[in-house]
């Protein structure tokens, strides 16, 4: 992909933005699902939690957090597990200024921040060592440079922190490409011309799941970079084997 197509993907997400919420809201197990790789998100991590110094919050990077959804399941995750919100430091990270401006009002405690920027660039201006969990919610297909993104992921973890990927993968399958092509150009293109979302961003929506890397792939570019531990999930329904979360953990 190209700085231009970066710029108009960007730039979509932007005009997308006034809408996005009310489109993935009638996303069947959207919010539930991003609960879950939060949820994921924090279990694992639990050894870099615990082992913080007394005073220091726990960092998480939420990459492409959107318009907020993602952000708002990582505090509802750790607050859930029974840690302290005063010891949570989220910082979300996403390159289109109309989500962040989307994600910015709504309600969020004094250790919640959003940036603009790139993901491979903020990652790049961080010390190695700095955060103790990220979440990547439907951001590495994105990503033109996934090799960099995962291996700064890791660059950035402590010791016993976690990255999460939670994102739509088809390839392999001939039934999910058949299921995700279904939905796409029978549902989700649709509705987005009824609801004057851009429709142009839910037709790349369709394209960049069905080009992007498999979950054995994800999960190879996890244990390349050195994580350990690597897992991943489906859900139920007709997003088995559609959606995944893959999980991998720094060496402690």
């Amino acid at each position: 992909m190209t700085p231009t197509q970066d710029w108009t993907l960007a730039e979509a997400f932007d005009r997308a933005a006034p809408t996005y919420d009310a489109m993935v809201a009638l996303s069947p197990g959207y919010h539930d699902q991003l609960r879950t790789a939060a949820d994921a998100l924090v279990a694992a991590m639990a050894p870099a939690a615990g082992s913080a110094e007394a005073g220091r919050p726990v960092v998480v990077l939420d990459l492409g957090c959107g318009s907020g959804a993602s952000t708002h399941a990582v505090l509802q995750a750790w607050s859930a597990a029974g840690h302290d919100p005063a010891r949570l430091d989220v910082t979300g990270v996403d390159a289109s200024e109309g989500m962040v401006a989307e994600a910015r009002p709504k309600r969020w405690g004094p250790g919640v921040s959003f940036e603009v920027a790139d993901a491979v660039t903020h990652l790049r201006g961080l010390p190695d060592d700095s955060v103790d969990g990220v979440l990547g919610a439907y951001l590495l297909r994105n990503v033109p440079d996934r090799e960099a993104l995962v291996r700064e992921v890791a660059r950035v973890l402590r010791p016993g922190g976690a990255f999460v990927v939670h994102d739509y993968s088809v390839a392999g399958s001939a039934r999910a490409r058949a299921i995700w092509a279904a939905v796409c150009h029978g549902i989700i293109i649709p509705l987005a011309a009824v609801k004057r979302s851009d429709v142009p961003l839910h037709r790349y929506l369709y394209t960049s799941v069905r080009d992007f890397d498999s979950v054995a792939l994800v999960c190879h570019r996890l244990q390349e970079a050195g994580l350990v531990g690597v897992r991943h999930r489906s859900y139920p329904g007709w997003q088995d084997g559609v959606v995944h979360t893959v999980v991998g953990s720094a060496p402690a």
